[in-house]
């Protein structure tokens, strides 16, 4: 006999109970978590006040699906915290989606004077599409086309729209003409608030690409593995019940499709209210809760969503719109260190998504960071191509990770090299804020050079950027993996405790220049972090790494020696033998 027990409604542990000998009768129990199975039943069951888990929802598409769903949205209207007050910018065009069984909709343009209510889509291309928008297309979608002429996922989410009487939606590939550059650009620059006026998002989270839909039946095994149905009793003596169990987990997950991609990561977090077609379940979140269509309610989240950490504060909730703390009074340096750190989470988990085009990069992040200006009061002119001016010293101190590949990372830089966003893949931050010791860089930031390629949008890609920096300067050879010092122009074999972390394989440069950023010192350490260059021409040099160096421990009997040998006093800093140098960087 197999004996199940369910402690906290979702989690299935089991021990085999084997009936004792004749001359022995007490029974033998074995217990066993060599695998996971999960639990789920009906909610009208006998069995639902043990497992609190439902079956998944396998028909998204359903009435009874859209009546769930109709169902949420009344919910979300009464929540206080979801009235939304604000007076966002409309897109410029919105699909009039039309009748519950017309086949045809039209282009509609939009008038800031009679605001209407619409719905954003957030989906993955997958590739070019056919049926964008252009500008030959344009005045014959204005007076209408056919639905089918549109990708499944775009149709799909006309349908939706239709079903919960939402007269607009908008979908970037048809409302915004994909071949004029000053459409693209102007729609850019207010993504941010198409998506945060957006009465709901549907995001089309288990479609690969726009061909694929979202609102067909769910796969069984996709979504639950090996599954079974089990009968059971309480006791032995019990009324007869029953329950499925899974080899799948049945909670919440961000592991669709859409969770790889770049451009999704700011709609998600820019969207106000979402309603959200994964693979195995529908999901409903508003400023309030969210809401679920079947298994367990339990989340997995992005790592950077804590309460120490949250992006709540500038997303698309209205808390977002006015920053508390002015950023001079010290009384709340904490919070803005939080807020700072909110930040360096959101790029490092951006970075590790992936987009078609390189040069989209800050781009697809423009929507945050615009938000991100907005909650602390500063304008566009401050954003230096992905890093904040007044935090300018801490915001280059970003490095490869660890566990990036050592194979070549990237065949060409896109904009600045002191820029993350220069990049294809996975930045990070290695320390945290509160632990930043003390700048020794200045950075003249009137003297910074940014070439934007729209400049009326600063969020946007950058063509080039130049940073006019003074900082302490050592040069350095490295020959077979060994750190050859210099002093006063002169090579000494020295090895030195330096750990370099490189941005490009293919960048690694025998002869580089390490250009010290933060220093920290307490009673057993003294250490510093800075960038790696390598001169292009002149006084001007490319990042190609950022390195820690300690000063006190790595190998500390070869390092003593080379100190004394260069003529150095004991524990000094060795950076400062270099002296403080004005460069460009680029």
């Amino acid at each position: 006999m197999l004996k199940i027990y369910c402690n906290d409604g979702v989690h299935i542990s089991a021990s085999w109970i084997y009936p004792g000998h004749p001359s022995s009768p007490a029974s033998a129990e074995y217990s066993s978590d060599t695998f996971p199975v999960f639990a789920a039943t009906l909610n009208d069951s006998s069995t639902s006040g043990v497992i609190i888990a439902n079956p998944l929802n396998l028909t998204p598409g359903s009435h009874e699906s859209f009546s769930t769903i109709r169902r949420w949205i009344r919910q979300c209207e009464r929540h206080s915290c979801c009235k939304d007050s604000h007076n966002w910018q409309h897109p410029t065009r919105l699909i009039d989606v039309g009748g519950k069984d017309s086949k045809n909709v039209r282009l509609y343009t939009t008038n800031p004077e009679s605001p209407v209510k619409y719905a954003a889509l957030s989906y993955c291309w997958g590739g070019d599409q056919k049926s964008k928008t252009v500008s030959l297309r344009l005045d014959e979608r204005c007076k209408g086309f056919p639905l089918a002429e549109l990708p499944k996922t775009i149709q799909d989410a006309i349908v939706t729209a239709r079903r919960l009487k939402i007269p607009f939606l908008w979908a970037d590939a048809i409302c915004i003409v994909q071949d004029d550059p000053a459409d693209k650009v102007r729609e850019l620059a207010i993504m941010d608030q198409i998506y945060s006026g957006a009465l709901i998002t549907i995001a089309a989270a288990r479609a690969t690409t726009a061909n694929d839909g979202f609102l067909q039946q769910r796969n069984l095994r996709e979504c639950y593995g090996t599954v079974c149905r089990v009968r059971y009793r309480e006791r032995a003596e019990g009324e007869k019940l029953s329950a499925f169990l899974a080899e799948k987990p049945l909670h919440m997950t961000y592991e669709d499709p859409i969770d790889s991609r770049g451009w999704i990561f700011q709609e998600r977090f820019r969207a106000f209210r979402t309603l959200r077609f994964g693979i195995t379940q529908t999901i409903w979140e508003c400023p309030y809760g969210s809401k679920v269509d079947g298994g367990d309610h339990y989340a997995e989240i992005p790592s950077f969503s804590t309460p120490e950490y949250s992006e709540s504060k500038f997303t698309g909730t209205p808390t977002d719109q006015h920053y508390p703390y002015a950023l001079g009074d010290p009384n709340h340096v904490l919070k803005l260190e939080e807020a700072l750190g909110t930040w360096q989470y959101m790029v490092q988990e951006y970075s590790e998504r992936t987009l078609t085009e390189s040069t989209d990069r800050l781009p697809a992040f423009a929507a945050l960071a615009k938000a991100f200006g907005t909650y602390l009061r500063r304008g566009p002119e401050e954003y230096l191509a992905g890093l904040w001016a007044f935090d300018i010293c801490m915001q280059l101190r970003w490095r490869r990770p660890s566990y990036v590949p050592k194979s070549p990372w990237c065949n060409k830089r896109y904009g600045p090299t002191w820029s993350w966003a220069s990049l294809r893949g996975a930045v990070s931050y290695s320390h945290p804020r509160l632990l930043m010791g003390t700048d020794t860089l200045e950075v003249d930031l009137n003297e910074c050079q940014i070439g934007w390629k729209a400049p009326d949008f600063k969020y946007g890609e950058v063509l080039f950027g130049k940073l006019k920096v003074k900082g302490f300067l050592r040069q350095l050879r490295w020959t077979n993996g060994i750190v050859i010092g210099w002093h006063h122009g002169e090579q000494r074999d020295v090895l030195l405790p330096l750990e370099a972390q490189w941005d490009c394989h293919e960048e690694r440069d025998p002869e580089v220049w390490c250009l010290e950023i933060n220093t920290m010192t307490t009673e057993h350490y003294m250490g510093s972090v800075g960038i790696l260059l390598a001169k292009t021409v002149d006084n001007v040099y490319k990042r190609v790494g950022y390195f820690e160096f300690d000063h006190k421990e790595f190998e500390p009997e070869p390092i003593q020696e080379g100190l004394r040998r260069l003529g150095l006093p004991r524990n000094s800093n060795w950076f400062y033998n270099g002296g403080f140098q004005d460069i460009y960087i680029e």
